[in-house]
């Protein structure tokens, strides 16, 4: 038997005779299973576009790859957002001012090291299947019938038919190829590229993926193979009758497939480097006659994988049929058609009606064929391998993805196992015959070999997985609003009890161990962030209660950013007003914090008060409403004496904040109904708004929480 695979070159494959070239791209899977179904249509459009595109036989491999826990890991470890600098930032204050700031760094590092091997440990049946999709383009022109061939010979030039016959007939060296021909392919391949990138997310396939692509079919349900990431085939180049010609080392490509294959009828058993792996190779049967997109009937690259919880490969092998060889077939089945239809109309029972439905499907076909677009058709072949680490094992799993694949027949070839393994490696097309179907390009695209149930971040921290047979692993990266210029505020919504709490401070210990600034704003008094152990030390409570020693620290004159404060100090004191109070008030609470920012530098609010108390009849009269409020309750904390030093507040990296029974209104309440009190609750929340801004307003390059759990 000849290697499946002779050379590699670039993102070029060329298969068991150099002639027979391929281009491997990697196309990007995108999430569909939340979709909307004009979005899942615009999705299987781009599909469609893309195979009437390229107008050449084609393979689409859809792998099951492991999610890389050691990577993720490593990821974490090395660099998590920064964190590496933050604490050089702390060691070298630690030169300067205190020891104890290695020590909390050392802490952290160390509380680190034990979540990630939390991690590590807890999550190693996450993402047992994460989908990786390539399309795999021929490079030679695609079969035509007769009367083609006849009307491109009559448009060569008759040199170019001369070229043509001295190479057909010429004896020359199959392993050899011409660079001129392998610049060809090149340039074949990047017109393939041009024409997949208007519909499809691809990029040129690497030469280390295809290494992977081979190696880890020797090895399917044992995990990742071992990859050489150096290495590239290489091949002689010598001249040869005035020609630069490659002499393909064929043996570089082989030790890519590094294991022994043992045939057992229905099944493999093959010793690779990672293991013995036993895999079955199966192919699809019919499809249904009938089916409605977007559904788990034809997406059958997508839902019934992503359904089971362990991995399996597909590959579709198809050949591409232009429509002048399509209308052909289409008009040989309506003959064959016709002549059942008579057949069974001589007998007893006459004709059935499948043999009239048959007729219909025939002529069906051939309109869509001789539409404007003159569509093409692809004769096609899917296959899916399964592995396994046993035998047992591996008749499990065959049973579960035949039930995944439902009313579809999922055929076991006896004795072409070892062809439908060779199928699944890159540039392969059909090898067993029998098995295939003539499909339109919308069956084979409604199939969504690149849909995916994607969810989360590229990076960062993990967060769940989907809820599907393939636990996909969901990750959030708390930097990533701001690192792609998006909304950085996170909403969490769910019944009571649902987790949001649990959620709330799980991202805020992570936001920790990248050494971000937190501020826990605790309306219902049940967090426990604060009290961790490797946290508690870096935690400063500030417990808002009618303290005088905390009197002005949410003074909106000094928290609120410089260009909202006149509107925030009015906001807060005309509030605090009685309800029916006459509209003077409010102007006069407006023109006494006016003069008081034109003559004070470091303005306060019992600044405003004073003023109004020197004023006039009205001013006098707001002033002394207004004192009450200044001298007690929760309102004292907006009112800053500009003679008092206050206490330091928020040098710590988390300033916890209790706001535990603040008055706040019923829901659905019209704000006009509110109480003295409920106004006042919400005029606090505003400030603690405002004084959480202020404190995460320094340090632009650092990370930043501002967290507010509960409803007020």
């Amino acid at each position: 038997m000849k290697p499946p695979i002779g050379f590699v070159y670039g993102n070029c494959v060329f298969a068991d005779s150099l002639d027979d070239g391929w281009a491997a791209f990697a196309v990007q899977t995108e999430s569909y299973e939340w979709l909307s179904e004009d979005g899942k249509r615009s999705r299987f459009l781009a599909l469609l576009g893309a195979l009437e595109a390229i107008e050449a036989d084609v393979q689409i491999l859809r792998v099951g790859r492991r999610w890389d826990l050691g990577r993720y890991a490593r990821e974490l470890e090395t660099g998590v957002d920064g964190e590496e600098a933050r604490d050089g930032e702390e060691a070298r204050w630690d030169e300067v001012y205190s020891k104890s700031v290695t020590v909390r760094a050392r802490t952290r590092a160390y509380a680190r090291s034990a979540y990630f091997e939390e991690h590590r440990h807890r999550l190693q049946d996450i993402g047992q299947a994460r989908p990786e999709v390539f399309l795999i383009v021929s490079l030679r022109e695609p079969e035509r019938d007769v009367a083609a061939y006849v009307s491109r010979a009559a448009e060569r030039h008759p040199r170019e038919w001369l070229g043509e016959l001295r190479r057909a007939v010429s004896v020359r060296d199959r392993r050899l190829m011409r660079v001129s021909e392998l610049e060809r392919a090149r340039v074949r391949a990047d017109q393939a590229h041009a024409r997949l990138a208007d519909y499809l997310p691809v990029r040129q396939a690497r030469g280390v993926e295809l290494q992977w692509l081979v190696r880890r079919a020797f090895c399917r349900g044992l995990g990742e193979p071992l990859i050489d990431g150096l290495h590239e085939p290489r091949a002689l180049v010598f001249e040869r009758n005035g020609e630069a010609t490659l002499a393909p080392l064929e043996g570089d490509v082989m030790r890519w497939m590094d294991g022994y294959v043992e045939h057992r009828g229905r099944a493999l058993r093959i010793e690779s480097e990672t293991g013995t792996s036993w895999q079955a190779q199966l192919v699809l049967g019919a499809l249904p006659e009938q089916a409605r997109f977007p559904g788990a009937r034809v997406e059958l690259m997508f839902a019934p994988p992503e359904s089971l919880p362990f991995g399996v490969d597909l590959s579709l092998n198809a050949r591409f049929l232009p429509n002048g060889l399509a209308l052909r077939i289409a008009r040989r089945r309506i003959q064959d058609a016709d002549q059942i239809v008579r057949a069974e109309s001589d007998g007893e029972q006459g004709v059935t009606d499948l043999g009239y439905q048959r007729t219909q499907e025939a002529r069906d076909l051939l309109a869509y064929l001789q539409s404007s677009s003159r569509p093409p058709l692809l004769r096609a072949t899917l296959a899916i391998a399964i592995g396994a680490e046993d035998e047992e094992e591996l008749e499990e799993r065959v049973e579960m993805t035949r039930r995944a694949y439902g009313e579809i027949r999922l055929h076991r070839p006896l004795g072409d196992q070892l062809p439908l393994f060779m199928q699944h490696l890159p540039g392969q097309r059909t090898r067993v015959a029998g098995y295939d179907d003539t499909l339109t390009p919308e069956q084979v695209a409604a199939m969504m070999p690149t849909a995916a149930h994607e969810a989360g971040s590229r990076g960062g921290f993990y967060l769940g997985h989907t809820l599907t047979g393939s636990r996909q692993p969901v990750r959030f990266s708390l930097r990533e609003g701001s690192d792609t210029d998006r909304n950085t505020t996170i909403l969490s919504v769910g019944a009571l009890g649902s987790g949001k709490t649990t959620l709330d401070q799980k991202l805020k210990y992570e936001g920790f161990l990248q050494g971000a600034r937190i501020i826990d704003c605790d309306p219902k008094g049940d967090h426990r962030f604060h009290l961790l152990e490797e946290v508690a030390p870096h935690t400063e409570c500030v417990t808002l209660k009618p303290d005088p020693a905390l009197r002005g620290v949410l003074d909106p004159l000094r928290v609120a950013p410089e260009h909202l404060r006149q509107d925030a100090a009015v906001s807060f004191l005309r509030d605090l007003l009685p309800g029916r109070a006459e509209p003077a008030w409010e102007t006069s609470v407006v023109g006494a914090v006016d003069r008081v920012l034109r003559r004070s530098s470091e303005p306060t609010c019992l600044e405003v008060v004073r003023a109004l108390e020197q004023g006039d009849e009205t001013d006098a009269q707001v002033g002394k409403t207004l004192e009450v409020y200044a001298r007690s309750g929760l309102t004292q904390l907006g009112f800053a004496d500009p003679d008092v030093r206050l206490p330091p507040v928020g040098q710590s990296q988390v300033t916890y904040l209790p706001i535990r029974d603040l008055p706040g209104p019923q829901q659905g309440t019209s704000r006009a109904e509110y109480s003295q009190a409920e106004r006042v609750g919400e005029q606090i929340v505003r400030l603690i708004a405002m004084f959480a801004m202020h404190l995460l307003g320094s340090e632009r390059g650092r990370l930043k929480l501002f967290s507010l759990d509960g409803t007020i």
